[in-house]
């Protein structure tokens, strides 16, 4: 039916935390790069200003999967986060004299206290992740083959460093199946398939269905769609909808 060009990297970290937005009192993270988030990592490795980032990736221009390479594990780890209020800032800076000595800080007010919050992280995280960006596909190529980063890679929060491995394929194509049965290798859209229930496996399958961000604006307003995904790495079998991609073996579908 046809090819795509694609280009395959694993992407995965120490720790990762890619926050539920209608989490509250925990910072709960979700167990997969959404897509917005993988949006975001390639305006990093391109040099995409953080601005341009939505329309540069938007839904046209790239097609992004991912496959979750690793079990997905996950630790609560307790944060102390404070608010800073906004002031006003001098421009104008004295020299202070030698014998200058900071006063402690008094009447803090309540926003300013640190406060504890809880938050999920994800443990050792490793994905694998296909990309389509026919625009600037040997740009990114070259970046991830020679890990020549415009900004610094993360796992969701600056904090948490992202290591980035160019996977080189002899057929950098993916070819364009009928829909049809097939077992699936990475995030599916839920609403372009069915769950095979009869054909899963307890010892071969944990299926979680979850709500993720899709597209974003440069305002921070998103869009969602609905997802399945197995949380043991391997495939699952589902009825797709919609055409599929064959790539190095593999039946990926795009987010």
């Amino acid at each position: 039916m046809g090819y795509i060009p694609i280009i395959a990297f694993r992407y995965s970290g120490r720790y990762g935390h890619f926050r539920k937005p209608y989490s509250n009192v925990s910072s709960l993270t979700y167990p997969f790069p959404p897509r917005t988030a993988l949006a975001g990592l390639l305006g990093a490795v391109l040099g995409i200003p953080k601005e341009k980032v939505s329309e540069t990736f938007n839904e046209k221009k790239l097609k992004v999967a991912v496959s979750i390479e690793s079990k997905v594990k996950t630790i609560t780890h307790v944060t102390n986060l404070r608010q800073d209020s906004s002031g006003q800032v001098s421009y104008s800076i004295k020299i202070p004299k030698k014998d200058w000595k900071p006063k402690p800080l008094t009447n803090i007010p309540d926003s300013n206290k640190p406060a504890q919050i809880p938050m999920e992280l994800l443990r050792n995280p490793s994905f694998l992740i296909y990309i389509s960006l026919p625009e600037r596909m040997d740009e990114l190529k070259s970046r991830l083959a020679n890990k020549r980063y415009v900004y610094t890679p993360c796992m969701g929060l600056s904090e948490f460093l992202a290591k980035l491995q160019y996977i080189p394929n002899q057929n950098e194509y993916a070819e364009i199946l009928k829909a049809g049965i097939y077992e699936i290798s990475t995030v599916v859209f839920k609403d372009d398939c069915s769950l095979m229930v009869e054909k899963l496996k307890s010892n071969k399958h944990h299926i979680h269905e979850l709500r993720a961000p899709h597209l974003g604006t440069s305002e921070r307003r998103f869009t969602y769609k609905r997802y399945l995904l197995n949380i043991i790495p391997g495939t699952f079998p589902v009825k797709m909808k919609v055409s599929p991609y064959k790539f190095d073996n593999k039946i990926i579908t795009f987010l």
